[in-house]
């Protein structure tokens, strides 16, 4: 286990800059997109007149209202931004964990210390999974704090009581776990395409990302043709499948009610295979799933497969 802590560690310093900076930056990015704001309304809004005049309209909405907007804040447009940022960053640390060593010849180093490359592997799947998750929802946590005291502080400006018209009320702590659980729930969602980064990964001469993209978009092309020329129809193919365990995801984003309204969702609710509801209980829903139990095996080939790669690695 300490071996394990030790290596994750050691991800953690070695991509300090994806795993810390890149959130804070993103806080950074947010806040001053919301000082720009608050500047160029005060160009056109002197003194906040408009403002004053809508935070006392705001004031006079039914609490219940305002509790269920202020909720829904949390999940859009922030949550998009640092789940959209986390996946890339996710997605490129993946596609070099067991190639960048072998590019600048470092791999035997690595090798002679006392950690097996299972551990290492197991490291580098780990940091993905936890660690940056983790480290985004840290920020986008920090993010939300952040805005509130800037509203709060704004609201006071004009005179009304920021505790009673937002901060009492939508449940923040209730929002802040369900993007948390979706982080980690989307993680273990995620190991089938973790494994093939893994693998592309261990295998790569040069330009991962092209062995990572370009396999499966060739494969899933010629599998719809030739499917479609034997039965002039579309079957479901390697996209459609691709497709559904995207569109069932657990990562949180914005939907609508029947009657329009917004609220948040899992996945994109244009199939009924789960309830896209954002709840806790259907995120266990997807992860205790027949789908899922062959996404963990497709995963331990990928992942198998990258471990016996590594095995035979040599800074060749």
């Amino acid at each position: 286990m300490n071996r394990l802590l030790a290596l994750m560690k050691r991800e953690f310093w070695e991509n300090k800059g994806a795993f810390r900076t890149t959130p804070i930056v993103l806080l950074g990015i947010c806040l001053a997109f919301v000082f720009m704001v608050l500047i160029s309304f005060n160009q056109f809004d002197h003194e906040f007149h408009t403002l004053k005049e809508a935070i006392r309209h705001l004031a006079m909405v039914d609490e219940s209202v305002r509790s269920n907007g202020i909720y829904l804040l949390h999940f859009v447009p922030l949550n998009w931004l640092f789940s959209f940022v986390l996946a890339v960053v996710v997605f490129f640390y993946l596609l070099g964990s067991l190639y960048d060593d072998r590019k600048d010849r470092s791999i035997l180093f690595w090798k002679s210390l006392p950690a097996s490359d299972t551990l290492t592997l197991v490291s580098k799947l780990l940091s993905a999974m936890v660690v940056v998750p983790v480290m985004f929802w840290l920020a986008y946590v920090a993010t939300v704090i952040l805005f509130q005291i800037i509203a709060s502080i704004t609201v006071l400006s004009v005179g009304e009581n920021p505790w009673t018209l937002f901060l009492s009320l939508g449940n923040p702590f209730k929002a802040w776990g369900l993007v948390l659980a979706s982080y980690l729930a989307q993680s273990i969602w995620a190991l089938p395409v973790y494994g093939w980064l893994m693998l592309v990964s261990a295998f790569a001469p040069r330009i991962p990302l092209l062995f990572a993209l370009a396999p499966p978009a060739v494969f899933a092309i010629l599998q719809a043709w030739i499917d479609f020329l034997r039965t002039f129809t579309l079957q479901a193919d390697l996209g459609g499948l691709i497709k559904e365990w995207f569109i069932n995801s657990p990562i949180i984003i914005w939907g609508t009610e029947n009657n329009g309204a917004p609220k948040p969702v899992l996945g994109i609710p244009v199939s009924d295979t789960f309830d896209h509801a954002a709840t806790l209980a259907n995120m266990l829903d997807r992860l205790f799933s027949m789908q899922m139990l062959w996404g963990l095996v497709i995963a331990a080939v990928f992942l198998s497969a990258a471990l016996w790669l590594r095995h035979r690695a040599t800074d060749n």
